[in-house]
């Protein structure tokens, strides 16, 4: 089974993306673009007078004592192996100066997947898990704190939406690309207003920021309680139930991810992560973050296997 897999992901082809419109009605008449079988973009979803709305929000936050105390104001890191650096800013606390817009962003987010046919709602209600000021520049000076911050995984949440704000006149980068496996796709064009929507077991990054700066409101929903708002973290790290929770419905909805069948088959039993890993070895390409979950995925089966040939042999 081993060498097997190893074959597959060796071999296999990169999976076809198609291109579809469909229409959404939330919050107005928006148009919801599906850039391929991962990405929706909803052009003008939030009108300047909201977004000015989030940036006070923003500056309410900046002024909070609590969030000071609990580093969740501009908490600031360099991005591993890039140029850039990433500022955060939570804004659980204060969304209600933002005038009731992050509840329609959550409406236009929900109706926009429905129509997309993404059959989340075995997942059940969702619910928001945070609320992220995001600011992107280039690292031309010194940083508070590292951290990685490339390509990731929302863990535990079904959807992120990422709703630019501004973007520098010189900015070169900052597009936000999500790869489900073959290769990543990048969301190219976004502006002010626009919101992208992606599961969030997908992987996805920023690319690189130089020079320039970028702007975002990031918007995460899953299937726990809301964060409160005197949550002390921003973003509540465990869901309750964990994996076996999240992962039967998402992989019902969503059997296409070699993302989710990579992060699902940790939780799975033997037999079933071997055909998780399986079926994702099928979807990988040229995906440089997922062959990393695919070596860490594989590395102590494959040890395990060796070393029981190697004394069955002597």
């Amino acid at each position: 089974m081993s060498f097997a897999l190893l074959l597959a992901l060796a071999s296999s082809p990169y999976p076809r993306n198609d291109v579809r419109l469909v229409s959404v009605s939330a919050s107005g008449a928006e148009t919801v673009t599906a850039l391929d079988d991962g990405m929706l973009l909803l052009r003008d979803a939030v009108a300047w007078w909201e977004q000015e709305m989030l940036l006070r929000a923003e500056r309410q936050a900046w002024k909070d004592r609590f969030l000071v105390e609990h580093s969740l104001v501009n908490r600031t890191r360099q991005i591993t192996g890039s140029p850039s650096r990433q500022s955060v800013t939570w804004l659980h606390r204060h969304r209600g100066f933002a005038g009731g817009v992050v509840d329609r962003l959550v409406e236009a987010v929900m109706s926009a997947q429905e129509a997309a046919g993404w059959a989340l709602a075995g997942l059940g209600p969702l619910q928001v898990r945070c609320i992220e000021s995001v600011r992107y520049s280039s690292a031309d000076d010194e940083v508070r704190e590292d951290g990685d911050e490339g390509w990731h995984q929302d863990e535990y949440s079904v959807l992120t939406a990422v709703l630019t704000l501004a973007l520098s006149h010189d900015l070169q980068g900052g597009e936000t690309e999500v790869d489900r496996g073959g290769r990543p796709r990048r969301a190219e064009g976004m502006q002010p207003g626009d919101v992208l929507i992606f599961r969030s077991w997908d992987a996805h990054r920023s690319t690189p920021v130089a020079p320039g700066e970028r702007h975002i409101i990031v918007l995460e929903l899953w299937q726990g309680p809301q964060v409160g708002n005197d949550a002390p973290e921003g973003r509540q790290a465990v869901l309750e139930g964990g994996l076996a929770r999240l992962c039967p419905p998402a992989l019902a909805a969503d059997a296409s991810s070699a993302a989710l069948l990579w992060f699902c088959s940790r939780a799975a039993d033997e037999p079933a992560a071997w055909a998780h890993l399986t079926r994702a070895a099928e979807l990988v390409g040229g995906s440089a973050y997922l062959w990393e979950l695919a070596a860490a995925a594989l590395a102590i089966p494959l040890l395990d296997g060796l070393s029981a040939g190697g004394g069955a042999a002597a």
